[in-house]
């Protein structure tokens, strides 16, 4: 799984790097690369997958992190960093216990700008046609480690709360709705 992941996160820093070559000097419009990664059609597969699942609390707010992906061409990395509140940790990463209180950094990455003297372009290229909004509420998120830093396993599986204990994805329509008994 984390090869899958690291291939697929990888594979995009190429692209990105290529397509920031590529695309015209001065155009303005954003345009989504798509994240690779199809939606989860069973709930075991998408438990299975993930390095680490977390019942939390997020209060919608993120920084950005800009990261090189691909020095040579001046191609930067824009990620979101949301802090996760731990409220429950529903399956542990390599003995790694959260507990209720804990916080977590999870990345999100968006996509990439390139520089030119010194300066972004003024173009992104999306790393997806859509960007989730993850805004406050309690969430259960599938998440992997890479080297110390958590990712969404599968960005078409977010759950944020709904009514009652069950937590909607507001990703797709894959596995709609679980709940904490599922774990």
């Amino acid at each position: 799984m984390k090869v899958r992941v690291l291939v697929t996160i990888s594979s995009f820093f190429l692209l990105g790097a290529i397509i920031g070559i590529i695309l015209p000097k001065n155009t303005e419009t954003t345009q989504g690369v798509g994240l690779g990664v199809s939606a989860e059609e069973e709930f075991m597969s998408l438990k299975k997958n993930a390095d680490l699942i977390i019942h939390g609390t997020i209060n919608g707010e993120y920084k950005i992190r800009t990261q090189v992906a691909d020095a040579e061409n001046d191609v930067y990395q824009f990620d979101r960093v949301y802090t996760i509140s731990v409220l429950n940790s529903l399956k542990d990463f390599d003995g790694e216990v959260y507990g209720k209180g804990d916080t977590i950094k999870v990345f999100y990455p968006v996509g990439f700008k390139q520089k030119e003297d010194g300066k972004f372009k003024d173009h992104t290229l999306s790393l997806s046609d859509e960007i989730i909004p993850i805004e406050s509420g309690e969430y259960i998120l599938f998440l992997d480690d890479l080297k110390g830093d958590f990712f969404f396993s599968n960005i078409n599986h977010v759950y944020k709360k709904g009514k009652y204990e069950e937590f909607n994805n507001i990703s797709t329509e894959s596995i709609p709705v679980i709940t904490e008994g599922n774990f």
